[in-house]
């Protein structure tokens, strides 16, 4: 019976590895693609901005009156802007924390609902799936570290 646990302890384990490896290489193609949509959200933004600037009714307004219109819009473009730029500039092993610290969560989900997986050969990408797995091997062994500590305590009593 033992036997039996241990390999059925082997493959869950190798399972939920591959599991990670697999969701990390497809990190990049995600953000990729998250990218993409925060790019058209940004342009949709700039333009509005530049509509509201050019209408007559803006015009016609005073200067508080106009920045209390712009300022949302405003702030808008400035945080897709940067969060955009976040992204493109953070080298591959700072990008899961750019990512986490600038994504647009709308967005996100957005990009995750219409994500196309992709079949990464890139470097980066690889070792993002080697990261993944290892990962995964780990949480999986964190995951079952109570209950084997509960096993080695019963096995003591007995």
């Amino acid at each position: 019976m033992t036997w039996l646990l241990r390999r059925l302890d082997s493959f869950v384990s190798t399972l939920f590895a591959a599991l990670a490896g697999i969701a990390a290489s497809q990190f990049l193609s995600f953000v990729q693609q998250y990218r993409q949509r925060l790019g058209g959200h940004l342009a949709e933004a700039q333009f509005n901005v530049r509509q509201t600037m050019d209408g007559p009714v803006y015009r016609g307004m005073d200067a508080e009156a106009q920045r209390q219109l712009l300022g949302p819009l405003v702030g808008r473009v400035n945080d897709l802007n940067d969060a955009n730029t976040a992204l493109a500039t953070a080298r591959p092993w700072e990008l899961p924390w750019a990512f986490l610290q600038a994504a647009d969560w709308e967005i996100a989900s957005g990009a995750l609902a219409d994500f196309q997986p992709a079949l990464p050969v890139d470097a980066a990408s690889l070792l993002y799936t080697a990261a993944g797995l290892l990962l995964g091997w780990a949480v999986y062994d964190l995951l079952k570290w109570p209950f084997r500590r509960r096993r080695s305590a019963d096995a003591g009593a007995a």
